[in-house]
């Protein structure tokens, strides 16, 4: 098969678009790679077989699917008819991904992290779909893909929520048990999250034909939160199955007990914004190298708010752990250079000295509080401050020789993402202190360092907290 399609390299399809290098076939399908646009972007053009029982209702799902829009969905381009030779095909144009989650696995599992920012990129992608009535409905580690430096979902193959117009072709692990009968569903998109995030830690997916014997049964080695959102991904009863919401809910760190009032609802729009917030902060370099985008570091403009204590407000700051420390991944590439996961270093940026902290002022004769000598902005990519809902708080406690040397930091309040208290302690240490002055002469002090970093940039308000 793949020789008969090879043969096509070099066609026109349309008029419009070269078939380029072969990427693969299946029983029903075959991708090559193609030009589209103005600007002769790559893209992938897949062919299906088109019959009178199908042909409408497929392009039909196609348009349907080029009016979605979300930051973590491969965009379809462009559908139509055909012909190769004398036979009769149906093609969609839609986005190249570089790599795909299927190619990662054979060599190596995802660690934590990894598979952390895989969950809440398919959970943000999710929400958006289910929100719009649609369900993914093919879920499957082949189909959780990398454009740049975004980690996407396909959408192609998106339906309508019960939509049987499609005859299934063949069933797969990741099916829902209800899947032949009742047609794609948000709770079958859920199902197929728990096999896939079994098979991300594992290697291998949960085992079908066992889960549908009874409740899951799952390898204790799975590392919490996982294990637990696994098994309730896969109760035989749809209903039973947690909703995205609570997926991302579980994702959050440990909060203080809220009042009955807002624990009550289990659906209430408040625990949707727990998903949108936990967007995807390092994109899926998880599966791809760093494209290198330009550092921002942007001084704080006004002093960041008390941090928020609601379960609403906790999870519009939200967001992702970090990737730099993880091994680099096997994961096969188009080009042939590998790719591996980012390393965010940050970098000093020397700032001048500031006035003392609000409020403060001499105390006694010849004793006078610190003052910040030079402040140093963690360093962090456009692409990242961007795809924050909100703001992500840390702080970090310092303390100063009489030097003004910082001697020791560590992390107040490391707020919800690794990622973010990683590099704020790191330009933590950086900080040069005028220490303060107790009857003349110099003495160690204490320094608090609150930052908020959001989409205009990060913020820092520091705070002498002793001498």
């Amino acid at each position: 098969m793949t020789q008969a399609w090879k043969q096509w390299e070099g066609h026109v399809v349309d008029g419009h678009f070269t078939l380029r290098e072969f990427q693969g076939s299946s029983d029903h399908s075959a991708v090559f790679l193609t030009n589209y646009g103005p600007h002769a972007q790559t893209a992938a053009i897949k062919f299906v077989e088109a019959t009178p029982a199908n042909a409408q209702t497929q392009l039909s799902r196609w348009q349907r699917a080029a009016q979605l829009s979300h930051p973590h969905l491969i965009r379809v381009l462009h559908s139509g008819r055909c012909q190769l030779g004398t036979a009769p095909f149906l093609y969609v144009i839609t986005e190249f991904a570089e790599e795909n989650l299927a190619q990662i696995l054979p060599g190596r599992a995802l660690t934590p992290s990894e598979t952390e920012v895989m969950l809440r990129s398919m959970l943000e992608a999710l929400a958006y779909l289910h929100g719009q009535g649609f369900a993914h409905g093919r879920l499957k580690p082949s189909n959780v893909m990398a454009v740049g430096d975004d980690l996407r979902l396909s959408s192609d193959g998106v339906a309508q929520g019960g939509d049987m117009s499609l005859k299934l072709r063949g069933s797969t692990v990741y099916d829902p048990p209800e899947l032949a009968t009742g047609g794609p569903s948000p709770a079958g998109d859920i199902w197929s999250l728990g096999v896939i995030l079994v098979e991300a830690l594992t290697q291998r997916p949960a085992d079908g034909k066992g889960i549908r014997q009874g409740e899951p049964v799952l390898p204790e080695s799975i590392p919490s939160p996982f294990l637990e959102i696994a098994r309730q991904c896969l109760r035989l009863d749809p209903t039973r199955r947690w909703t995205v919401p609570e997926i991302a809910a579980r994702l959050l760190p440990p909060a203080a007990p809220p009042s009955a009032s807002v624990m009550r609802p289990r659906y209430i729009v408040a625990a949707i914004v727990v998903l949108v917030a936990g967007a995807l902060l390092a994109g899926p370099r998880l599966l791809r190298r760093s494209s290198g985008a330009a550092p921002v570091q942007t001084p704080m403009t006004e002093p960041p708010a008390t941090p928020p204590s609601s379960p609403g407000e906790q999870a519009r700051t939200a967001s992702q752990p970090n990737l730099s420390t993880p091994p680099k991944p096997a994961v096969p590439h188009t080009s042939s250079k590998k790719p591996d996961l980012p390393r965010d270093n940050s970098s000093s940026l020397p700032a001048p000295a500031a006035s003392n902290p609000p409020g403060s002022k001499a105390t006694t004769s010849g004793s006078a509080p610190g003052a910040v000598a030079e402040r140093v902005l963690p360093t962090v990519s456009h692409r990242s401050l961007n795809t924050i809902t909100g703001k992500v708080r840390v702080g970090v406690r310092l303390s100063v020789d009489p030097s003004g040397r910082v001697v020791g930091a560590k992390l107040e309040s490391p707020g919800p993402s690794e990622y973010f208290a990683k590099v704020a302690l790191e330009a933590s240490r950086r900080w040069k202190f005028t220490p303060p002055q107790v009857n003349g002469e110099a003495s160690a002090s204490q320094w608090i360092l609150r930052y908020a970093f959001g989409r205009g940039g990060v913020e820092v308000n520091p705070a002498q907290v002793s001498r």
